[in-house]
Order: structure tokens, then sequence, then C-alpha cells
């Protein structure tokens, strides 16, 4: 949960305010939830309606993102635009985080 609200406060015009952070935080959230939550579901627990209509066209958008691997590029000059995106320039991919399993 913490990761989500995290991740959600970071997004810009999504008007997270602490009412709706409570409601993530007491209807225990994730990430998981969180993509296939409709506005109603949001309303039931309590959301007003703007940040409901917000959450949800903010999940609905991140469920129909197409995510890639970085090993799906199939030229350097493609791998590298993806890779500045994340702040990782010269080839120095040493900068990517490493993926840490949950236990």
């Amino acid at each position: 949960m913490a990761k989500l609200i995290e991740f959600l406060q970071g997004q810009e015009n999504l008007g997270l305010n602490e009412p709706a952070i409570k409601i993530l935080e007491n209807e225990e959230i994730n990430g998981r939830a969180f993509i296939n939550m409709t506005k109603e579901e949001l309303r039931d627990y309590g959301m007003k309606g703007g940040p409901a209509k917000n959450f949800a066209d903010f999940a609905k958008d991140c469920k129909e993102k197409k995510m890639r691997s970085f090993s799906s590029y199939k030229t350097k000059k493609e791998l590298s635009e993806v890779l500045e995106k994340y702040g990782i320039v010269n080839g120095n991919i040493t900068r990517i985080p490493q993926f840490i399993p949950h236990k």
C-alpha cells in the first residue's frame, strides 16, 4: 500500500489528498487492486466523486499501458531512448536498480 500511495503522490494532476489516502489505507488497496478499481467501488468506500473519477480513469490508463521489458528493444537507439527516461545515460546500466523479490 505504501508504494502505491507513494506512486500516486508522484503523479501530477491526480489530486491525491489525505481523505483519499485514508480510504486507500483503510480498504487495504494495493497496486493490483487499484488498477481494477471502478469509480463506483471508490464511491462505495466513501471517496468523493471528483477523486473517485480521477483515480478510476488513472487506474484504467495504467492497466492499458503496454509494458515492455528492456530486452525487447531491438536497436541500441531504441534502448538508449528508453534508458534516458529512467536517467541512465552513456550506457551506464549499473544504475538500473536490481529487482528484489518479496519474501
